[in-house]
């Protein structure tokens, strides 16, 4: 796509009829470079065939980018222009966002509304658009309003950061891609890294087979990666960049989306149109671990983890019957390969996650995943609205028979290689070729069905790591209760106990493992007993071998807000202190009958003392309640809410120094994003048995109008816009409005000059310097 670079000859005169002064033809040179973000009234916007990326900052300066004229995507960065011929007086009167759209926290919960702004959308077509109103005011009216905390002394200041943690959030860019579902952040040195190669070296013929094959691919690789450490020597392990993965999905096409945004310069990448089609539902993503054979082995395999594993499937006819994907080489031209781990022609099953583990104890890891399908019924129709003729909510002691609902815990297992080269260790096939298990002749993998019921989300954890078994924490959405399975590691994996932790909680849909306690990593009094092995979560805040306190699990219900009622919002939902010690206690105040009013977020505390976690009641605190899914148009198909949870931190070592983690709700069909903060209690004047580390309060909500179904968390600056290093990114997906949202996280302390004329002269002489 060509830039939009007006001509210097074509530069407004002004009233005298001469050009404009040499500051004027300097922001004229800034326009005629391809690849620079510079200074502008609007906003930055990367243009693509399907997908861009507008940047929300109007004054920030970046360092010049220049593209290799030859690279192979279609993407290119364009200053719009919208408002050109204006003078700065009716600019400023016809676009309303030119300034930073920030905000901070506080004791009390800032509801905040993203809207579309109808002058800036005309203005600028291909621009970021969004307006935020916060407790139904403008920015700069709003108590929370970013310059008015600056107003602050030091002292107030540490007091709200202090007691309620306050931080600062600013809207950074909007990127736009198709109905984006599941947003994560992965590792910029996995999948896509040999396409980013390809287009650092920018594009080659086909009649290369040199510089088109794969090894010539790795070589140049390790040549990027190698540069990549020379510019940080001081770093003992080569750093990494962020990688925004996303997948979308449309009920009336017939493939899925999955695509990729690089985080440090805003190009967009896309598979290529056979992965697409093999998918109908994308669902999460993880990376293909470089070491698919352990050290257990007679000799280690590195396999090169530029891959991608999908999950696919959906409920929804014509998206259900899923599968288990690798795509080898995602947004590679040269290489992209994808093949299907189960089988295609089998019975219709869908998958919404899977993870890696080694359940033989030989070093292979295989997949561990969750599936369900749904049964018609002959002659049943639904009584809930629901539009296929399912019946979701069978009542009655005979109607387990005619559930339309099935869940498998299922073990894929990888194939195991026929011997090893006694010199190099090399895995071998049985003709001596180098092993490799997604190659034709090893698909599909073998199945194991391990146990029924496990169906959407699950995680894995080591309750007990002097045994010889690992546990799997599943919330089992169609049976609606939150169940553990134990699995015992051998030549033949199999469930050894399980048990109901509650029964009670509604459609259980997200869950993870999370430590609320708020230690040090170096604390020596933390249980080591109970470790992790993998969260449940696509945000990365504990790693595989920490330990863990709680698990966080989210009810999917559907409940629809009042018609009419235009302030539906966090306001109404219920965030309480109620514990449950047994939930299977006769005088439980939730029947497994009675319907719940709104979705719900509970924690459930891991029971303390050697196997108490397969005899003591897991402790439950509803943190809070009430997420009502809005009565849109769209909102028809399986509706609920709230999505998934998840945890993470403000900035990427509060971890490290014992601050509790701050905790983020995708609300789904409620059409929000809701960030809760830690809350300290009194445990003097607290009734016994209250679990003080679950005690969270609203601290903000993010009204997006469409639907949130995931959040991605990342802590890499994005590109080169002006913003505190260090500090979260949260990627917010408005499934309907075809965008995400990119909030940066700050401390909220202003810098000296930041916003002053001079400081703005400063940046305009540093920018000059650049050019010169």
């Amino acid at each position: 796509m060509a830039a939009d670079i007006p001509s210097t000859g074509n530069l407004r005169r002004n009233r005298h009829g001469r050009r404009r002064p040499r500051f004027d033809r300097l922001l004229a040179f800034c326009q005629s470079v391809p690849i620079l973000l510079s200074v502008s009234c609007g906003s930055y916007f990367f243009a693509a065939t399907t997908s861009s990326f507008s940047l929300q900052h109007p004054h920030s300066l970046s360092p010049p980018r220049i593209s290799h004229p030859t690279q192979t995507s279609s993407l290119s960065m364009v200053q719009t222009m919208g408002s050109r011929g204006l003078s700065r007086y009716f600019q400023a009167i016809l676009s309303r966002n030119r300034d930073r759209q920030r905000f901070v926290t506080g004791k009390y919960p800032v509801i905040v509304s993203v809207q579309e702004n109808p002058t800036q959308k005309w203005l600028n077509k291909d621009s970021a658009t969004s307006l935020l109103l916060v407790n139904d005011t403008t920015l700069d009216r709003s108590l929370a309003s970013y310059d008015r905390f600056q107003w602050l002394d030091a002292v107030e200041q540490q007091e709200l950061h202090d007691r309620y943690a306050s931080i600062s959030l600013e809207l950074l860019a909007e990127v736009h891609m198709p109905k984006p579902g599941y947003v994560q952040i992965l590792s910029s040195l996995g999948a896509g890294s040999s396409a980013e190669a390809v287009r650092e070296h920018g594009s080659t013929t086909r009649w290369n087979r040199w510089q088109n094959s794969t090894l010539y691919q790795e070589l140049f690789l390790d040549e990027l990666l190698q540069r990549r450490k020379q510019q940080t020597p001081s770093l003992a392990v080569l750093p990494t960049q962020d990688r925004l993965w996303v997948t979308g999905f449309s009920l009336a096409g017939r493939k899925g989306f999955v695509k990729s945004m690089d985080v440090d310069t805003g190009h967009i990448e896309s598979v290529n149109a056979r992965s697409e089609a093999m998918t109908l539902w994308p669902n999460e993503l993880s990376n293909v671990p470089k070491n698919l054979i352990g050290a257990n082995s007679p000799g280690t395999y590195v396999l090169e983890d530029d891959a991608l594993l999908v999950s696919d499937g959906f409920l929804v006819p014509g998206k259900d019957r899923g599968g288990i994907y690798v795509i080898q080489n995602p947004g590679n031209p040269h290489s992209e390969w994808t093949v299907s781990l189960t089988d295609r022609e089998g019975e219709r099953w869908f998958y919404h996650r899977a993870v890696w583990v080694d359940l033989t104890g030989d070093g292979r890891k295989s997949i561990l995943t969750a599936r369900a399908k749904l049964r018609k019924v002959a002659g049943s129709r639904t009584t809930d609205g629901n539009p296929f003729g399912f019946r979701f909510n069978a009542g009655g002691a005979n109607d387990e028979d005619l559930r339309p609902k099935n869940g498998q815990l299922v073990w894929l297992e990888m194939p195991e290689p026929h011997h090893f080269d006694e010199a190099t260790g090399t895995p071998l096939e049985e003709d001596g070729t180098e092993f490799d298990p997604f190659s034709l002749r090893h698909l599909p993998w073998r199945e194991h069905v391990l146990a029924r019921g496990p169906d959407v989300m699950f995680n894995i954890a080591d309750m007990d790591t002097t045994d010889d078994t690992i546990e799997v924490i599943s919330s089992q959405f169609f049976d609606k209760k939150v169940t553990l399975h134990s699995i015992k590691r051998g030549p033949k994996p199999r469930i050894t106990f399980a048990r109901v932790i509650d029964d009670r909680c509604g459609a259980a849909f997200g869950g993870i493992l999370a430590d609320l306690l708020g230690k040090r990593v170096d604390d020596s009094s933390i249980n080591t007993d109970s470790v992790i092995i993998d969260t449940g979560s696509t945000v990365d805040s504990l790693k595989a071998g920490d330990s863990f306190s709680h698990v966080l699990v989210t009810s999917h219900e559907c409940n629809y807000a009042e018609n009419g009622s235009q302030r539906t919002s966090m306001m109404d939902i219920h965030a309480d202190q109620t514990v449950h010690h047994n939930t299977h206690s006769p005088d439980h105040h939730i029947s497994k009958s009675e319907s719940m009013d709104g979705g719900s977020l509970f924690t459930y505390k891991v029971p303390e003392g050697k196997d108490a976690w397969k005899t003591e009641p897991w402790v439950r605190t509803t943190v809070a309640s009430g997420f009502k899914v809005k009565g849109q148009l769209w909102n028809v198909i399986n509706p609920g809410a709230p999505g998934f949870v998840y945890t993470f931190h403000a900035k990427l070592d509060d971890r490290q120094t014992g601050k509790r983690p701050l905790i983020v709700v995708a609300g789904d069909c409620a059409e929000s994003a809701y960030i809760f903060r830690p809350e300290k209690v009194d445990l003097g004047s607290e009734a016994e048995g209250v679990d003080p580390e679950a005690s969270y309060k609203l601290m903000c909500e993010i009204k997006c109008g469409a639907t949130v179904g995931s959040i991605g968390v990342g802590y890499e600056n994005l590109c080169s816009v002006e913003q505190e290093s260090g500090y979260a990114k949260l990627y917010i997906p408005c499934y309907e409005k075809d965008k995400i949202l990119v909030f940066a996280l700050g401390s909220g302390e202003g810098e000296d000059g930041e916003d002053s004329e001079s400081g703005y002269e400063a940046r305009w002489h540093h920018a000059k310097s650049l050019l010169i």
